[in-house]
C-alpha cells in the first residue's frame, strides 16, 4: 500500500518528514505532496504561509498535485491530508476517476465549500470543535450524512497536529498520530 501525505500551507517541513517516517511502518511508500515543490519555505507566521500558498499554488492546483500523485501511485493508495491538504484529499476522493482506497483528513476547513460532493472511497475527517469562519457542527452533520464518511470533532484548535501552528497540542498530536498509524495499518489489512 502507498500513502500520499498532503501537507498544510506550511509546506514540507521537518515535522512532516517525522510523520512520514512513522507512516512508513504501515506502507510500502509514503509520498509527500506540498504546495512548494518539496521545499521548506520556513515561514515566520501563518499569515505569511497562507499568502504564499494562495500566490504560489491555491486549492485547485494543490488538489491537482495530489491527484497526479495518486495516478502515479496507483489504486492501492490511501490519501492523508492536513488543512489545505485535507481539502485537496477531499477533492480527489470525490473525483469521478478516483481510485484511492480511502483517505483521512485533519481540519480541512475548505471542505465546507465542497459539501455538494460525495467521496468515492471511505474517508475519516477530524475537525476542531471551533473554526472562526464557519459552524463546524453544521459541516460535520452534512458530511456525516454521506455514506463512507466518518467525522471526529476534537476540542483542540485548527492546526493542533502542526508544531508551527498557534493551536499545536503536543499530547493531542501524539494521540492522533498513533490513531493515524493504526488507521493506515487497518487499510493495509483490508
Amino acid at each position: 500500500m502507498h500513502i500520499i501525505l498532503a501537507t498544510e500551507i506550511w509546506g514540507h517541513t521537518p515535522h512532516v518528514d517525522t510523520l512520514a517516517e512513522r507512516l512508513r511502518s504501515c506502507a510500502s511508500d509514503v509520498v509527500v505532496i506540498d504546495p512548494y515543490d518539496g521545499t521548506d519555505p520556513d515561514f515566520g507566521c501563518e499569515q505569511d504561509a497562507y499568502a504564499a500558498y494562495c500566490r504560489q499554488c491555491g486549492h485547485e492546483a494543490f488538489a491537482a498535485r495530489v491527484e497526479q500523485a495518486l495516478v502515479r501511485a496507483g489504486g492501492d493508495t490511501v490519501l492523508v491530508g492536513f488543512s489545505a491538504g485535507a481539502t485537496a484529499v477531499w477533492s480527489v476522493l470525490c473525483a469521478a476517476e478516483c481510485e484511492a482506497r480511502g483517505g483521512v483528513g485533519f481540519y480541512g476547513s475548505g471542505i465546507r465549500t465542497l459539501l455538494d460532493r460525495t467521496p468515492r472511497a471511505p474517508v475519516e475527517l477530524v475537525f476542531p470543535a471551533y473554526e472562526e469562519h464557519f459552524d463546524v457542527g453544521t459541516v460535520v452533520d452534512s458530511l456525516a450524512a454521506q455514506p463512507d464518511v466518518r467525522c471526529h470533532v476534537v476540542p483542540q484548535g485548527h492546526g493542533f497536529m502542526n508544531p508551527l501552528a498557534a493551536h499545536f497540542d503536543p499530547s493531542a498530536h501524539e494521540a492522533w498520530t498513533s490513531w493515524l498509524v493504526r488507521r493506515m495499518a487497518a487499510f493495509t489489512a483490508s
